[in-house]
């Protein structure tokens, strides 16, 4: 059972399976209505990040050709650099945005172009070094609530990835209401260029009190220092209702490892 989450997880082949080159967690216009699958790897004991990269070179190989043929928005490897996590459970995170609920991977003879006649024995192995290397330990699908991108972004450019795990801190209010200062405040840090993304998404599965969070608020940058840049007036206030509606419960900083990209960018 294991094996076959993990088959459909990474790309569901011949049929297929949460940041592809020019739009990457949130894809499309703001409005658009998109899904991101955020899978966690653990490295086994001894390994590192190098070791992981051929892996997930391969696998954005084979992702790259669904975004081709318009089955996928995009794929990423993000490498978590720091946490507010004390105990980390995962060491990085491969992220497939898709445009329903439900992967839908490369067709059979797009995989047979990558492979040739020996799809079914380098699929095999490819599995095998996959979890040898990095097992998954965890997955989680979000749907995006707004996002915005600034005309020059894109994943080399912008390499850092900002993301707060959230909750409300009053459980029975209207989360949908209250994420508004977030999205112009999101909208505030794209124009003034102190991001060249940012944007908000809901959890869809797995739910449950003893997550923590339900919402993630993201942000991409060249580097963290426009952190430390003083707030205007305009980004304070709305922080300051950002920090009465909503409990920041992790945060974490990823770097845009590997990704696809979008057909002509």
């Amino acid at each position: 059972m294991k094996q076959f989450f993990l088959f459909v997880c990474k790309v569901a082949l011949l049929g297929l399976v949460c940041l592809s080159g020019s739009r990457l967690l949130a894809q499309s216009a703001p409005t658009a209505k998109t899904y991101t699958y955020f899978i966690f790897h653990k490295l086994s004991p001894g390994l590192t990040i190098q070791d992981a990269l051929p892996v997930e070179r391969e696998w954005r190989v084979i992702n790259q050709a669904a975004v081709d043929e318009g089955k996928m928005i995009g794929w990423h490897m993000m490498v978590k650099q720091m946490s507010s996590n004390p105990n980390p459970d995962y060491d990085y995170v491969t992220v497939i945005v898709s445009p329903v609920m439900g992967i839908q991977g490369a067709s059979p003879a797009a995989i047979a172009k990558i492979y040739g006649d020996s799809v079914q024995t380098r699929m095999a192995n490819l599995q095998k070094r996959d979890r040898a290397t990095a097992p998954v330990v965890k997955m989680e699908v979000w749907e995006t609530v707004d996002a915005s991108f600034g005309t020059g972004f894109s994943p080399d450019k912008s390499p850092i990835v900002v993301v707060d795990f959230m909750k409300l801190r009053d459980p029975t209010a209207d989360w949908l209401t209250l994420v508004t200062p977030i999205k112009q405040l999101n909208a505030v840090r794209v124009r003034q260029n102190e991001a060249s993304g940012a944007g908000v998404s809901t959890l869809i599965v797995p739910k449950g009190s003893e997550k923590g969070y339900n919402l993630i608020a993201f942000q991409t940058m060249a580097n963290t220092n426009v952190l430390a840049n003083p707030a205007s007036s305009e980004t304070t206030k709305l922080q300051s209702q950002i920090n009465r509606s909503f409990d920041v419960v992790r945060q974490e900083v990823f770097r845009f490892t590997e990704y696809t990209k979008r057909p002509g960018k």
